[in-house]
């Protein structure tokens, strides 16, 4: 492991309120009382209104990056990053690559200063 946790779900999927919880729970017992960058792949699912709204608790994750491909996935990533207060720096990306770069380097703002 690389120590970025990685969370997807199957594509066409929705994500419902008890996914969320049962994920975050899972992040909690990798963690180990570290804070640990995630990657979240949105490509393909879809999340109710009241999932979008839980988070991992302060302090299990230290940044997130949420990846997509799709103009629903953007949607998704918006309302994410508008949702406060967040645990964390959060951004979304297109690129796995520049995901992965901006949660190795562990500070500092936001590509661009955008979603």
């Amino acid at each position: 492991m690389d120590g970025i946790l990685r969370l997807s779900w199957r594509k066409g999927q929705t994500i419902g309120v008890e996914d969320v919880h049962c994920a975050v729970a899972a992040i909690d017992a990798l963690g180990q009382g570290n804070s640990l960058p995630m990657l979240i792949l949105l490509e393909g699912v879809n999340f109710t209104r009241e999932s979008r709204k839980v988070f991992p608790s302060k302090g299990s994750v230290s940044r997130i990056a949420l990846l997509g491909s799709s103009p629903v996935d953007y949607v998704i990533a918006l309302f994410v990053l508008r949702v406060s207060p967040l645990p964390c720096p959060v951004s979304y990306f297109t690129s796995s690559r520049k995901a992965m770069t901006w949660l190795r380097r562990g500070t500092g703002p936001t590509p661009e200063g955008k979603p």
